[in-house]
Protein backbone atom coordinates (compact mmCIF):
# COMPACT_ATOMS: atom_id res chain seq x y z
CA UNK A 1 0.00 0.00 0.00
CA UNK A 2 1.14 3.11 -0.99
CA UNK A 3 0.17 7.09 0.95
CA UNK A 4 0.97 9.18 -2.09
CA UNK A 5 3.10 12.67 -1.77
CA UNK A 6 0.22 15.53 -1.37
CA UNK A 7 -0.07 19.38 -0.99
CA UNK A 8 -2.58 19.88 2.21
CA UNK A 9 -3.69 22.33 4.09
CA UNK A 10 -3.80 21.58 7.72
CA UNK A 11 -5.80 21.73 9.52
CA UNK A 12 -7.71 20.25 6.72
CA UNK A 13 -10.95 22.19 5.80
CA UNK A 14 -13.84 20.69 3.27
CA UNK A 15 -16.02 24.18 2.05
CA UNK A 16 -19.68 23.63 0.67
CA UNK A 17 -22.57 25.89 0.38
CA UNK A 18 -26.07 24.64 2.24
CA UNK A 19 -28.73 23.40 -0.66
CA UNK A 20 -32.62 24.50 -0.15
CA UNK A 21 -33.27 20.57 -0.36
CA UNK A 22 -30.71 19.91 2.71
CA UNK A 23 -33.36 22.19 5.19
CA UNK A 24 -36.95 21.00 6.82
CA UNK A 25 -40.06 22.98 7.51
CA UNK A 26 -38.36 25.42 9.64
CA UNK A 27 -36.11 26.64 6.88
CA UNK A 28 -32.72 25.16 8.55
CA UNK A 29 -30.83 22.63 7.96
CA UNK A 30 -32.18 18.97 9.06
CA UNK A 31 -30.79 17.61 11.98
CA UNK A 32 -29.07 14.65 10.26
CA UNK A 33 -27.63 16.56 7.67
CA UNK A 34 -25.21 18.19 9.55
CA UNK A 35 -23.91 13.89 10.05
CA UNK A 36 -23.76 13.81 6.00
CA UNK A 37 -21.57 17.56 6.27
CA UNK A 38 -19.10 15.66 8.63
CA UNK A 39 -19.10 12.50 7.01
CA UNK A 40 -18.42 14.22 3.45
CA UNK A 41 -15.55 15.88 4.45
CA UNK A 42 -14.06 12.40 6.52
CA UNK A 43 -14.03 11.07 3.41
CA UNK A 44 -12.47 14.06 1.40
CA UNK A 45 -9.73 13.77 4.31
CA UNK A 46 -8.86 10.52 3.30
CA UNK A 47 -8.78 11.12 -0.11
CA UNK A 48 -7.13 14.36 -0.09
CA UNK A 49 -4.49 13.77 3.00
CA UNK A 50 -4.18 10.22 3.16
CA UNK A 51 -4.08 10.09 -0.53
CA UNK A 52 -6.53 6.95 -0.18
CA UNK A 53 -10.03 7.35 -0.45
CA UNK A 54 -12.54 4.95 1.69
CA UNK A 55 -13.64 3.42 -1.66
CA UNK A 56 -10.33 2.14 -2.52
CA UNK A 57 -8.96 1.01 0.62
CA UNK A 58 -12.09 -0.82 0.57
CA UNK A 59 -12.56 -2.49 -2.81
CA UNK A 60 -8.37 -2.25 -3.64
CA UNK A 61 -6.93 -3.23 -0.57
CA UNK A 62 -9.31 -4.92 1.28
CA UNK A 63 -9.68 -2.39 4.28
CA UNK A 64 -13.13 -1.37 5.43
CA UNK A 65 -13.59 1.82 8.11
CA UNK A 66 -16.96 1.26 9.75
CA UNK A 67 -17.47 4.33 12.22
CA UNK A 68 -18.17 2.64 15.30
CA UNK A 69 -18.76 6.11 17.10
CA UNK A 70 -20.89 9.50 15.61
CA UNK A 71 -21.78 12.12 17.83
CA UNK A 72 -22.43 15.93 17.09
CA UNK A 73 -22.76 19.01 19.77
CA UNK A 74 -25.00 21.95 17.87
CA UNK A 75 -23.64 25.51 18.04
CA UNK A 76 -26.24 27.62 15.71
CA UNK A 77 -28.66 26.83 12.34
CA UNK A 78 -27.63 26.70 9.16
CA UNK A 79 -30.00 27.99 6.42
CA UNK A 80 -29.39 27.50 2.27
CA UNK A 81 -26.77 29.52 1.13
CA UNK A 82 -24.77 29.94 4.00
CA UNK A 83 -21.32 29.01 3.13
CA UNK A 84 -20.26 25.99 5.90
CA UNK A 85 -16.19 25.41 6.02
CA UNK A 86 -15.75 21.79 7.84
CA UNK A 87 -13.07 21.52 10.05
CA UNK A 88 -10.85 17.85 10.20
CA UNK A 89 -8.91 17.07 13.12
CA UNK A 90 -7.49 13.97 14.33
CA UNK A 91 -8.32 13.49 17.91
CA UNK A 92 -6.94 10.06 18.22
CA UNK A 93 -4.80 7.87 16.65
CA UNK A 94 -4.99 3.82 18.53
CA UNK A 95 -3.82 0.80 16.90
CA UNK A 96 -6.69 0.03 14.81
CA UNK A 97 -8.85 2.80 15.77
CA UNK A 98 -8.60 6.49 14.62
CA UNK A 99 -10.76 9.08 16.05
CA UNK A 100 -11.93 12.52 14.43
CA UNK A 101 -12.60 16.08 15.92
CA UNK A 102 -14.63 18.09 13.37
CA UNK A 103 -15.42 21.76 13.84
CA UNK A 104 -18.12 23.07 11.27
CA UNK A 105 -18.60 26.82 10.86
CA UNK A 106 -20.23 29.10 8.50
CA UNK A 107 -17.84 31.24 6.34
CA UNK A 108 -17.96 34.73 9.31
CA UNK A 109 -16.45 32.20 11.71
CA UNK A 110 -19.54 31.65 13.92
CA UNK A 111 -19.52 27.70 15.31
CA UNK A 112 -22.20 25.76 13.88
CA UNK A 113 -21.78 22.08 15.32
CA UNK A 114 -18.63 20.31 16.19
CA UNK A 115 -18.36 16.43 17.01
CA UNK A 116 -16.06 13.56 17.11
CA UNK A 117 -16.28 10.53 14.84
CA UNK A 118 -14.01 7.13 15.31
CA UNK A 119 -13.57 4.47 12.61
CA UNK A 120 -12.12 1.33 12.94
CA UNK A 121 -9.57 -0.36 10.41
CA UNK A 122 -11.04 -3.76 9.34
CA UNK A 123 -10.09 -6.51 7.26
CA UNK A 124 -13.06 -6.37 5.29
CA UNK A 125 -13.17 -10.30 4.27
CA UNK A 126 -12.36 -11.12 8.40
CA UNK A 127 -14.63 -8.63 9.68
CA UNK A 128 -11.78 -8.34 12.27
CA UNK A 129 -10.19 -5.09 13.59
CA UNK A 130 -6.13 -4.84 12.06
CA UNK A 131 -3.84 -2.15 13.12
CA UNK A 132 -3.80 0.84 11.14
CA UNK A 133 -0.85 0.36 7.33
CA UNK A 134 2.23 1.99 8.62
CA UNK A 135 2.18 4.24 5.51
CA UNK A 136 -1.45 5.42 6.76
CA UNK A 137 -0.13 5.62 10.18
CA UNK A 138 2.90 7.49 9.34
CA UNK A 139 0.85 10.17 7.66
CA UNK A 140 -1.67 10.60 10.50
CA UNK A 141 1.20 11.31 12.63
CA UNK A 142 2.57 13.80 10.34
CA UNK A 143 -0.86 15.72 9.85
CA UNK A 144 -1.45 15.60 13.75
CA UNK A 145 1.92 17.32 14.21
CA UNK A 146 0.93 20.05 11.60
CA UNK A 147 -2.38 20.74 13.17
CA UNK A 148 -3.05 23.23 16.38
CA UNK A 149 -2.92 21.28 19.95
CA UNK A 150 -6.68 20.29 20.99
CA UNK A 151 -8.30 23.18 22.13
CA UNK A 152 -6.08 25.44 19.79
CA UNK A 153 -9.10 26.00 17.48
CA UNK A 154 -10.61 28.93 19.23
CA UNK A 155 -14.33 28.21 17.79
CA UNK A 156 -13.42 29.30 14.34
CA UNK A 157 -11.77 28.87 11.12
CA UNK A 158 -8.23 28.00 11.73
CA UNK A 159 -6.60 29.82 8.97
CA UNK A 160 -5.22 27.59 6.53
CA UNK A 161 -7.92 25.69 3.99
CA UNK A 162 -7.97 22.23 2.49
CA UNK A 163 -10.06 21.03 -0.46
CA UNK A 164 -12.70 22.96 -1.99
CA UNK A 165 -16.03 21.40 -2.48
CA UNK A 166 -17.97 22.63 -5.65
Amino acid sequence: MQVENADYGAPYIHRRTVRFGETDAAAIVYTVRFFDYALDAIDAWYADVLTLSLYSLNVEHGISCPFVHAGIDFQSALRPGDELAVTVLVQALGRSSLTFRILGARADGTPSFSGTFTVVFVDGAAMRSIPIPEPIAERIREYRQRCPAEGDEGGGLPAKAGAVAP
